[in-house]
């Protein structure tokens, strides 16, 4: 799997303990005065060491499902983990993990700082010199089939070039494929598929939709016996994982080795790879009962060791990510920690902390890498700060970062930064719209389930022009006839616009919303199809999907044709329409929970002119919006993309600075903007050879304009009557607590509509509209000043901030005012003041 594969570099960092004395004499650079050498502890202590403090510790770098992971709820889990947890408890002592960067975690074991390392260790001779090992606990095999029949031999990965590949979802073959296959060039992005179901793909591979698939030797066996696949080969990338640990740990690994022989009799280790590897007993390979011999080669020792321990989260501490501080879509803030120089090397400027990955695409909130500032020295602290920007889209988000060094290896302890990007407000039901002589358009639904059908019907008299679209679609490309009718499929609230071009020149909108209700059933995460729009007759279209959801039965069709039935839940197919004309392309993803639909057409024309032109084997932007193109300060609009063909990575940018990283090939966000000027947002995606294409729209935001208020103003005496003191704020996650003290949030609600106040740091001001309980609150802007008293109060500030654009209802009783947003969950309760 990925770490004798791809990540070998971490063992040569290791010291023997023999030699450590030698070694730590000439440990500094030159540019530097020695500093204290750590005092080291000794290895064949560490045993004892366990027994005494009644705790081991165990470093691992959480970046390699199933092996380890953070789960859904931010918590450690994995096959790894799991079997730790067991180990500890066979040895009757607790377990303590540390997240550390994989090519640092041999210099962890050397420094002290932890006392095994287990993160899916290939075991090698030649890491067997520099470390010790406990006998393997798990071993893998690959097997590489192909139908009956191919010529096709797999001894090395370079056999699979340009070939398509098929592994299972969430297999270890998923990660050493994207690694050795992706990665490395062998195959672009478009030719690795993921399936759920084995059978599927033995399916697939028959019908020739995938030339090999990678997986396991003892399941790769009974489809050859059964005559349904052929071996091509096994055993390029074989493994034996083990735990290591300091060279000369002789008691604790024996420990250790006693332990693995109980859980493998007990069959707990066979419960475990079945439950996270997905390997059922029976299919599992066997391990040998010895670790790997050292090779007898020197090893390369490095001049000093690095290490880093963090210390503590200096702003936007997320409480180990049950509280993240919430953040409004695109809002800048700086993320600061204190970390330790914990091992014999000083740090320079050439060491620099850097994004490493994230839960999300979007996670890297546009960081970028920070080098050191001076020297630390070790023993010594420093403090590091990184510009971030919230991601366009809402959700939970957190980053992981590493540090260093010179050499661009990454070692010490993981730094973690963890946001909530608030949500759009709750869409208020649009109002019937005012009929208008002539126009004629409605929807046969007004709210459904994501993945049902809405049809829109329109009949317009003596028009120039009719054009029918979704917020954040350009218009100028969705002309239609004067009387027609489109089915629509809503993956999201949103809504769907009618615009009118009178012969005499008067411009017409009609609006009809659509809410869009969750599903229990699948859910179809991503549909492209392009090029899409005037492509021409002799060209073809590249369509890709991802889907989620147990059991999804997926089906993609063209029309009436049928192009995939029971296509894999992530991948990628080439289509050529046969001529001139409109092609709908539908994608069906169900199982017994429910269904979800997505649609995309494309137009088939007799001529090239209007193809977006872009390099050769780049990315194909199909669309780029940002609408509306022109607004005032304090609102919002809608970017939406799409994007086709080999694609690694998507950008986007707003003035240069990244608001969305590692974006879905299809999407949309809304993006509130505070400040008066000129906005250039920006798309860039990147193929897997690193070719690239940009697309970019300017959005011009203009100063408010007072609007004296119409006589019948949207407002309530109830609320105006009196200014209002927060007492109680929501904290996104299941609590109502006082604000900090020190600190006032009020809240004004004026008869013209404006809201004001103080949110903690800084006044704010906005606007809103309430009546008979429903209320909606815009955006606010501020006066942008940043506060560091007391500790906490910018988290609290952006969180209040946010809280209110997802305000809906609001009740005033005896003094108390009462904001709830659209699922009635309250967010923020104040007092009437003086």
């Amino acid at each position: 799997m990925r770490h004798s594969i791809t990540r070998r570099a971490w063992l040569m960092a290791v010291l023997v303990m023999m030699l450590a004395a030698l070694l730590f004499a000439a440990c500094q650079p030159v540019s530097t005065p020695p500093a204290k050498l750590p005092a080291l502890p000794d290895a064949a202590a560490d045993w004892q060491k366990i027994r005494t403090t009644g705790k081991i510790v165990v470093g691992t770098a959480v970046d390699y499902p199933p092996f380890e992971y953070y789960d859904s709820a931010f918590q450690l889990d994995g096959f790894d983990p799991a079997l730790m947890r067991a180990l500890a408890q066979q040895l009757g002592v607790e377990v303590e993990f540390v997240d550390l960067a994989f090519d640092g975690l041999g210099q962890a074991l050397a420094l002290g700082q932890i006392d095994v390392a287990i993160s899916a260790i290939s075991q090698t001779p030649e890491r067997a010199q520099l470390v010790d090992f406990t006998h393997p606990y798990f071993a893998s095999f690959d097997a590489y089939l192909t139908r009956v029949g191919s010529p096709l031999k797999v001894t090395t990965n370079e056999d699979l070039k340009d070939l398509r590949v098929a592994v299972q979802r969430g297999s270890i073959y998923e990660d050493q494929a994207q690694k050795v296959l992706v990665g490395a060039g062998v195959i672009p992005t478009t030719n690795l598929l993921l399936y759920d179901d084995i059978a599927a793909a033995i399916r697939d591979l028959n019908e020739e939709r995938v030339d090999v698939f990678v997986l396991d030797l003892p399941v790769a066996e009974k489809y050859v016996a059964a005559g349904e696949a052929q071996l091509a080969g096994q055993g390029v990338n074989e493994q034996q994982f083990g735990i290591a640990l300091r060279k000369g740990s002789t008691e604790l690994r024996d420990q250790l080795n006693a332990a693995l022989a109980t859980l493998q009799a007990k069959g707990v280790i066979a419960r475990l790879a079945e439950q996270y590897l997905g390997i059922p007993a029976a299919e599992l390979t066997p391990v040998t009962a010895a670790a790997v011999t050292a090779s007898a080669t020197a090893p390369a020792l490095p001049p000093c060791l690095d290490g880093m321990a963090w210390v503590a989260d200096l702003s936007f501490d997320d409480q180990g990510m049950t509280t993240p501080p919430v953040m409004f879509p695109g809002q800048p803030f700086q993320k600061s920690w204190r970390v330790r120089n914990i091992g014999t090397c000083t740090w320079d400027s050439s060491y620099f902390f850097a994004f490493a990955r994230g839960n999300a695409p979007g996670a890297a909130m546009g960081g970028t890498p920070v080098n050191v500032r001076g020297t630390v020295a070790p023993g010594a602290t420093y403090d590091v700060a990184v510009d971030l920007v919230a991601p366009l889209l809402p959700g939970i988000y957190q980053g992981v970062w590493e540090l260093r060094n010179g050499a661009d290896r990454a070692f010490g302890q993981t730094l973690r930064v963890g946001v909530q990007v608030a949500g759009a407000p709750t869409p208020t039901p649009a109002p019937t719209p005012t009929p208008a002589p002539g126009i004629v358009f409605y929807a046969d639904a007004n709210k459904v389930t994501r993945g049902q059908p809405v049809t829109f019907i329109w009949d317009v008299e003596a028009a120039e022009a009719v054009y029918f679209y979704r917020d954040g679609e350009e218009w100028q490309a969705n002309g239609v006839e004067a009387s027609g009718q489109q089915t629509v499929y809503p993956d999201r609230t949103a809504a769907y616009n009618l615009r009118v071009v009178k012969q005499d020149g008067v411009e017409v909108i009609r609006t009809i919303t659509i809410e869009v209700l969750e599903s229990a059933g699948p859910l179809i995460e991503a549909f492209a199809v392009v090029p899409n729009d005037d492509i021409p007759s002799d060209a073809c279209v590249d369509i890709s999907w991802r889907v989620t959801g147990a059991g999804a039965v997926i089906q993609l069709t063209q029309g009436e044709k049928v192009l995939w039935d029971a296509a894999p839940p992530e991948g990628y197919l080439k289509d050529c329409p046969p001529g001139i004309g409109d092609y709908i392309y539908t994608i069906t993803a169900s199982n017994a929970e429910g269904t979800d639909t997505r649609q995309d057409t494309v137009r088939v024309v007799d001529s090239a002119l209007n193809m977006m032109s872009a390099p050769a084997n780049a990315p194909v932007i199909d669309s780029f919006a940002v609408s509306p193109e022109a607004v005032a300060v304090n609102e919002c609009v809608v970017v939406s993309w799409n994007v086709g063909g080999d694609v690694k990575t998507i950008q986007i940018l707003r003035n240069d600075a990244v608001i969305l990283d590692g974006a879905p090939v299809t999407g949309s966000g809304q993006n509130c903007l505070t400040e008066a000027g000129s906005y250039r947002f920006s798309l860039v995606a990147a193929s897997s050879t690193g070719v690239s294409s940009r697309a970019e729209v300017t959005v011009t935001v203009a100063p408010p304009t007072p609007v004296a208020p119409p006589a019948a103003a949207p407002t309530d005496p109830a609320l105006t009557a009196a200014p209002w003191v927060l007492t109680e704020l929501f904290d996104g996650v299941g609590k109502l607590n006082p604000p900090l003290p020190k600190s006032e949030i009020t809240a004004r609600f004026g008869a013209d509509g404006a809201l004001t106040g103080a949110a903690g740091c800084n006044n704010y001001t906005g606007g809103y509209t309430a009546s008979n309980g429903v209320i909606t609150i815009g955006p606010a802007a501020t006066n942008l000043r940043i506060c560091t008293e007391p500790a906490g109060v910018m988290e609290q500030e952006a969180l209040y901030l946010a809280l209110l654009q997802t305000v809906a209802t609001y009740t005033v009783k005896d003094g108390v005012l009462t904001l709830a947003d659209g699922s009635d969950q309250t967010v923020a309760i104040f007092t009437a003041g003086n």
